[in-house]
């Protein structure tokens, strides 16, 4: 779990399990004002299921919003951000491919904000964000000209 934003993630399908086509997770955010900033995954799919509560998602551009049953897709490359539309919490079902390192980059993040290393958003001070930006590149990026807000 993530002490910051409160949010905890379950592996249903590790990487090791596919051979590193995909990683699947369970994720769940609790708190109703939950937002991720706008980033980039230069060379993953992220995949949503909606499980529980209601998803406002910009991708490249674009808003949608998600309930129950409903799937999103960002496609390598396409900035996105994503963010709760409570009062409930949510469950998303997301699947990264190819898997590359994404989780060991999401485990790293929630080591960052368990050392205090985050902000009260989850985001990691910018040091933490440019070893991160180093160590995986093909996985996270900023958004181009992007807010980081949604």
């Amino acid at each position: 779990m993530n002490p910051v934003t409160c949010e905890s993630i379950v592996f249903r399908v590790p990487a090791a399990e596919t051979g590193g086509a995909r990683v699947e997770v369970d994720w769940f955010w609790p708190r109703p004002d939950h937002r991720t900033i706008e980033h980039v995954h230069p060379q993953l799919e992220e995949r949503w299921e909606v499980v529980l509560g209601r998803v406002r998602f910009r991708i490249g551009g674009e808003e949608t919003t998600a309930g129950p049953g409903d799937v999103v897709v960002a496609p390598p490359g396409a900035p996105h951000c994503a963010w709760s539309l409570g009062p409930t919490g949510v469950h998303l079902r997301v699947r990264f491919s190819p898997a590359l390192g994404w989780e060991a980059l999401i485990e790293r993040l929630f080591v960052l904000a368990r050392e205090g290393k985050t902000d009260a958003r989850g985001m990691p001070n910018p040091e933490c964000v440019l070893a991160l930006l180093r160590d995986f590149p093909r996985e996270l990026a900023p958004a181009p000209g992007g807010t980081g807000q949604p």
